[in-house]
């Protein structure tokens, strides 16, 4: 939940800032590439500074997620394992023929 809020509050200030260049002047078919350019920028330094909160708070996040999966993966290749181990075990044949040596 915490990356789609970042992710919508990015986008936000990205069309803000596509929204001032616009109203800046910046409205002709052939300055719509720059104002595009300019507010990926702009937009790019306001929200490394206004929204770090919640990137540290999506990262956190997402740093739990991939060590949840990690844990669970690690149970069952554990459980996998010994799984493996139990079929590998060679078993003896107690009726051998230890007296034809």
């Amino acid at each position: 939940m915490a990356m789609v809020r970042y992710l919508i509050l990015r986008t936000m200030i990205f069309i803000g800032c596509l929204s001032a260049a616009w109203l800046l002047g910046l409205r002709d078919r052939e300055e719509q590439p720059l104002a595009v350019i300019i507010a990926a920028l702009a937009s790019l330094a306001i929200s490394a500074v206004v929204l770090k909160p919640f990137r540290q708070k999506a990262s956190a996040a997402l740093a739990e997620r991939v060590d949840q999966r990690s844990e669970r993966k690690r149970e069952s290749s554990g459980d996998e394992l010994a799984e493996d181990a139990e079929i590998d075990v060679p078993h003896r044949d107690t009726s051998s023929d230890s007296d034809f040596r």
